[in-house]
């Protein structure tokens, strides 16, 4: 069972804002969105979610360098269950490869 997803969650992604934006629609479908720089408001309907993400920096392991951006999700209106159906499907869409 996953973790309880609270109205407001912050964490990094280790991707860009291009990769972002790449992705976004396929992890949100059937849902829209709309972009102001780098904030995205994605209507849903019991609310909204507001994704803010923060400059890109990289984080360094050994000789490997890989973006890290901050990620801000605020979901307004919302319950626990609507939260977490929705960071399920939005995960599983940025996931990147590994064991």
């Amino acid at each position: 069972m996953g973790s309880v997803i609270p109205p407001m969650l912050s964490r990094d992604m280790g991707l860009t804002l291009e990769d972002f934006i790449r992705s976004l629609p396929s992890a949100i479908a059937p849902l829209t969105y709309q972009v102001e720089g780098r904030q995205f408001t994605i209507e849903h309907p019991n609310g909204s979610v507001v994704i803010a993400l923060g400059e890109t920096g990289e984080r360094r392991i050994a000789s490997l360098s890989l973006p890290v951006t901050p990620v801000d999700f605020q979901f307004n209106g919302l319950d626990e269950t609507a939260r977490s159906h929705f960071m399920q499907r939005f995960d599983r869409y940025f996931q990147r490869g590994g064991g």
